[in-house]
């Protein structure tokens, strides 16, 4: 469980790192900017056997997501577990191997931002162009597929070298 936690964290503090470093702004994006926060639950979902405690690390993630980067209460804790259930539901579908997991992240991160633009700009009453959001979405497809590719098998590693078990 220590080496998900130190994960979750990495990713989390990747979040703020690379947005202070390569800030996104509404007329260009950077080709490093991701979600890091949710890829890591795409990730670290395969190694849980007891689901509520994986659900209540993706509140908890997004909880923080809400309080420390983007101040909108719970309204990103309600896309973390949202995603977390997408992800639980296409895990179960899909065979865990390094292409499915890359598939779930972009599934993961395209749904998030799509659902965020759907309801911000419902509840702003501001009206976003769709060619922002397809921008957004164009430019966190590479560095998706890269973090996801290098945690998956980073903790393939990790897991199969100390013969570590599912989460109970």
């Amino acid at each position: 469980m220590i080496i998900i936690i130190i994960y979750l964290i990495i990713s989390f503090l990747l979040d703020s790192f690379m947005s202070n470093i390569f800030p996104s702004m509404l007329n260009s994006s950077s080709f490093l900017a991701t979600i890091y926060s949710l890829i890591s639950l795409v990730i670290i979902y395969p190694y849980f056997e007891n689901e509520k405690k994986y659900f209540g690390l993706a509140i908890i993630m997004g909880l923080l997501f809400d309080i420390l980067y983007t101040s909108t209460l719970l309204f990103n804790l309600l896309l973390f577990l949202g995603a977390a259930i997408v992800i639980k539901i296409l895990n179960k579908i899909f065979p865990i191997n390094i292409l499915t997991v890359n598939g779930i992240s972009l599934i993961v991160i395209i749904s998030y931002h799509l659902l965020a633009f759907i309801i911000l700009g419902m509840a702003s009453g501001i009206s976003y162009h769709f060619i922002l959001l397809l921008r957004i979405i164009s430019s966190s497809i590479l560095m998706t597929i890269i973090y996801t590719s290098i945690s998956y098998l980073l903790f393939n590693l990790i897991f199969k070298k100390f013969n570590l078990k599912q989460i109970k």
